[in-house]
């Protein structure tokens, strides 16, 4: 499978090849060479050159971007000659780019940043497993993060939770600012050094920014109201929402098959004090016997991310996350009531994208990356953000999972969480999400009262999505600072706020042009949804200008299934198939007309559901049909499951777009 990856990844590449020929004429020997390099180095490093080797140069040419200075070095950074310094690879683009003394030229060429990028990250988020060693290295990480994690004050192991206490809590408890500050300079003193250079005060005291960001928090998480998880699901439910409760798509830690989750074998007394059993997880008239009082611990699993290294997320238990869905859902809807689309949005990143373009223009903001943000955001620091709202924050500890399991690197062990919660939890992200835009408008307000009125003066200037953040340039140290204090580390490596590349909600922005490169998943059209991803990447190259790239990639297609492809234009958004901009066209698909319905069809390829589907009952199936929402003319069928449902792929009549 790798090695038939890696002849698609060639294949594609040059085209990408042709596409820069076109755009530079006068580099067409230097890049053909370039092609040849690097099909060389594909016939010993096999795949390893697109997931590993190429991305690394990436990173070079972005730090370059950043300093203003190129430092070659890994793979593939062997210089032209003493006198041009450049790395021998892609030598036309870098010059483009960088002198030969490897320093950023005034007028960089911004088609030279965008062809570069493209060919340094074809395949750097290619789903390929990992290595045994690298999910092993991944999992002591993980333990590594969770014993450095700082105790919480209240009690989060506790079947009940003191909000008395925690309501006395205060950032300004931290009790390690001489190690946090020792610990930063020692691994961010490059970063600071640079910015004593441009003038900015960073001797802050500690005491100080942790009091104002808590001041800063008690006034954001005060805002979002009192939550009542039964007056939100009643009020969902009125207005044809759903009922706030419902199942997440994943796995859960028992393993239980979808359609069987709303049984609900078990349910915790620290459930119970919150969200109970018998009007949250039951209809009426159900003679079902309450469930034993047991609490799941999650489970550790390993999903696949990138060659580097997997993800790793939580399966929590099914009852928890059924009460966590409505946690979230609430703290959208009063985020968007609060906030009004600025500051935050759970579900949309066009508002970041936008940002990203206009500070790669202004610099006027940085964007910022965190290194683990769900793995090292502590309960000692959800507890004091969320201290002013009582309802949510003793939510928040009914709906957690206390325990978790670990059996990819020790089959049977068990770890007490001292983090809020991991990835994979429902509350993850919109808590770190609240967390971190707390952070961002402290330093952002720098010595200005926080007051609402003084926070909403930054509405355009501070964005957070998960552990994407964008804030003004001039709260940047400030920030670091925080985070630091808070146990929370910056990935200095991937956030930007000297040079002209800003990068945040997966938007690359350089000098206010878009620079993201197509990164695909799957280049191999092995199955019904790889192939729907396979044709999204050649629409994805095609609308990115890489056409020859685009053409290569579409010739891999089996011709049983290209056939069958629609060809789309702007116009017919939404329908599958090939990209256009000249329009629609079907004339190469068998066309007949419909006369009950009146209309012209043609036979196109679509991806459709197979397998039996078998039929259920009782009470659970009810309490699924109202948790799904209500959408006129699609009825909300829960009586029926498919016990051996597949995606296929089928030649089937649909309206003509023509």
């Amino acid at each position: 499978m790798q090695s038939q990856q890696t002849c698609v990844l060639l294949h594609v590449l040059g085209g990408i090849f042709q596409d820069a020929i076109l755009a530079f004429p006068g580099l067409k020997g230097s890049l053909s060479k370039d092609l040849e390099r690097i099909t060389l180095y594909c016939q010993s490093r096999g795949l390893g050159v697109f997931t590993l080797d190429l991305p690394n140069l990436d990173a070079l040419l972005l730090r370059g971007l950043e300093s203003g200075r190129l430092c070659p070095e890994g793979p593939f950074s062997k210089r032209v000659s003493f006198k041009n310094l450049v790395p021998k690879l892609f030598s036309g683009l870098w010059l483009r780019i960088f002198d030969k003394n490897l320093c950023l030229k005034q007028d960089v060429d911004v088609n030279a940043v965008m062809f570069l990028r493209q060919l340094c990250r074809l395949g750097a988020k290619l789903l390929v497993e990992c290595s045994h060693d690298r999910i092993i290295s991944a999992v002591e990480n993980y333990h590594d993060i969770e014993e450095r994690i700082r105790p919480s004050s209240t009690n989060w192991t506790s079947d009940d939770f003191d909000s008395a206490q925690a309501a006395g809590c205060n950032l300004v408890d931290c009790s390690c600012n001489t190690c946090c500050t020792q610990r930063l300079h020692h691994e961010q003193g490059e970063l600071f050094s640079s910015l004593c250079k441009r003038g900015v005060d960073h001797c802050l005291r500690d005491r100080d920014i942790l009091e104002h960001c808590q001041l800063v928090a008690d006034i954001v998480i005060s805002k979002l109201g009192h939550y009542d998880p039964l007056f939100h699901s009643w009020s969902m439910d009125q207005q044809g929402l759903g009922i706030g409760f419902k199942h997440g798509p994943g796995a859960v830690a028992s393993r239980e098959k979808q359609w069987r989750k709303s049984l609900f074998p078990s349910w915790s007394t620290k459930l119970e004090g919150r969200f109970r059993f018998g009007v949250s997880a039951i209809c009426v008239n159900d003679d079902r016997l309450e469930p034993i009082n047991h609490e799941l611990p999650s489970r550790l699993i390993c999903v696949p991310k990138s060659a580097k290294a997997p993800r790793l997320i939580a399966s929590e238990p099914v009852e928890h996350q059924w009460c966590q869905q409505n946690l979230w859902s609430w703290l959208d809807r009063r985020s968007k009531d609060v906030f009004k689309g600025h500051f935050i949005d759970f579900r949309n990143q066009k508002a970041s994208s936008d940002l990203v373009l206009r500070s790669s223009l202004d610099k006027s903001l940085v964007t910022v990356d965190l290194s683990d943000a769900s793995d090292r955001l502590s309960c000692w620091t959800v507890e004091r953000v969320f201290r002013s709202n009582a309802s949510v924050l003793t939510a928040l500890h009914a709906a957690r999972t206390r325990w978790l399991r670990n059996d990819i690197s020790s089959p049977g062990s068990f770890i007490k969480l001292k983090k809020f919660a991991s990835q994979g939890t429902a509350t993850t992200f919109p808590v770190q999400s609240l967390v971190f835009l707390c952070i961002a408008l402290s330093s952002a307000l720098g010595g200005t009262e926080p007051t609402w009125e003084n926070i909403w003066k930054l509405r355009d200037k501070v964005r957070v999505y998960g552990d994407d953040i964008i804030a003004p340039r001039h709260g940047y140290v400030r920030l670091i600072r925080l985070m630091d204090l808070l146990g929370l580390k910056v990935n200095v490596a991937k956030s930007y706020a000297d040079g002209y590349f800003r990068e945040s909600c997966g938007v690359h922005g350089f000098m206010g042009y878009d620079v993201t490169p197509v990164m695909p998943k799957t280049v191999v059209a092995g199955g019904p949804a790889s192939v729907v991803a396979v044709v999204d990447t050649i629409n994805n190259l095609f609308y990115k200008g890489y056409w020859n790239a685009s053409q290569r990639l579409r010739s891999t297609i089996p011709v049983r299934l290209s056939s069958g492809l629609r060809i789309v234009g702007p116009a017919a958004a939404g329908h599958f198939g090939v990209a256009s901009y000249t329009g629609s066209y079907e004339g190469h698909l068998k066309r007949r007309w419909h006369p009950s319905l009146h209309r012209f069809e043609v036979q196109s390829l679509c991806i459709r559901e197979g397998g039996a589907n078998q039929h259920r009952g009782g009470y659970s199936t009810l309490l699924d049909f109202y948790a799904r929402p209500y959408h006129p003319g699609n009825p909300r069928v829960v009586s029926a499951y498919g016990s051996t449902r597949r995606e296929k792929l089928a030649l089937r009549w649909e309206p003509a777009i023509t």
